[in-house]
């Protein structure tokens, strides 16, 4: 089989087969990603993309966090509460690590909290006192964090975003959720403080159908292999058959030899031919009375 692929038929056959397969594999891996991409389209039909809508059309103090909440870009008004400020620690921002600086806002109608992440600030001693005043806010909703209990934090920081933690140490009524600050009115003054953008939406699955065109693709990169390894094996198996039945016997039947004095069943006449032996002179017998 080997002898035979490297023939310089079959090596021409073997290089056009991986064009073949550099294409479908290409095409194949083009489909994942339109698979991928029209699933990022749904979640962002789902979420940013949707009207801007009120914090408390969306989500009430107490509340459970909505199925369809998460990154919902939402508007609230109200006044930051500074004494209760606080700092997460072990957060990066571009490669950079450092604290998120988050500040409750007291939100204008029920009085309940729900922390804002302000920005980010590399040295937690740079962290900028909020805006004082009413402000108005666009922020994206994300529901809260789990709380870490591997790590231990001194006063004024959090290990995570955890509004269970938050409401036991503020009392009154809290979202359960946070914001990440798209824009804000009055602005933040602080060149120390960093604004953190709202996460990019997680794709949990992909487009079923563009990834069944993918998959597609990449069976035709098998069979096109499939069909070279098949020419070779034929190829080979006629080699094989043609050897046979050069090396096989010529006439149909084993040839009589002509040198081969075998026995007789009886004596020989004068030419050497056998002859029937000579019957015995059968006479009849006396008869006796």
């Amino acid at each position: 089989m080997i002898e035979t692929a490297r023939r310089p038929r079959h090596l021409a056959l073997l290089a056009l087969a991986l064009a073949f397969v550099a294409l479908f594999v290409g095409l194949g891996f083009w489909q994942y990603g339109v698979a991928k991409q029209d699933a990022r389209e749904q979640v962002l039909q789902q979420g940013p993309a949707q009207p801007v809508a009120p914090l408390n059309e969306v989500i009430a103090p107490h509340e459970a966090f909505p199925d369809d909440g998460s990154l919902r870009r939402v508007s609230v008004t109200g006044t930051y509460d500074a004494p209760k400020q606080f700092l997460v620690p072990d957060r990066r921002l571009e490669g950079r690590a450092g604290f998120w600086v988050l500040t409750p806002l007291v939100v204008d109608g029920t009085g309940a909290r729900i922390p804002v992440l302000r920005g980010f600030v590399t040295d937690a001693a740079a962290a900028p006192a909020p805006p004082t005043g009413p402000i108005q806010l666009l922020g994206s909703l994300v529901p809260a964090e789990s709380p870490r209990t591997d790590v231990t934090v001194p006063p004024g920081q959090q290990a995570s975003v955890d509004v269970s933690t938050l409401l036991n140490e503020w009392g009154g009524t809290v979202y359960n959720a946070f914001l990440f600050t798209i824009e804000q009115t009055p602005a933040e003054q602080s060149a120390a403080m960093q604004h953190v953008p709202p996460p990019s939406p997680t794709v949990e699955g992909v487009d079923w159908r563009n990834l069944g065109y993918a998959l597609q693709w990449w069976v035709f990169a098998v069979f096109a292999l499939y069909l070279w390894w098949r020419s070779v094996r034929e190829d080979h198996l006629d080699q094989l058959a043609l050897a046979a039945r050069d090396d096989g016997p010529t006439g149909d039947g084993p040839a009589d030899d002509p040198t081969d004095d075998g026995p007789t069943d009886g004596p020989t006449d004068d030419h050497g031919a056998g002859a029937p032996a000579p019957a015995d002179d059968v006479r009849p017998k006396d008869l006796h009375v």
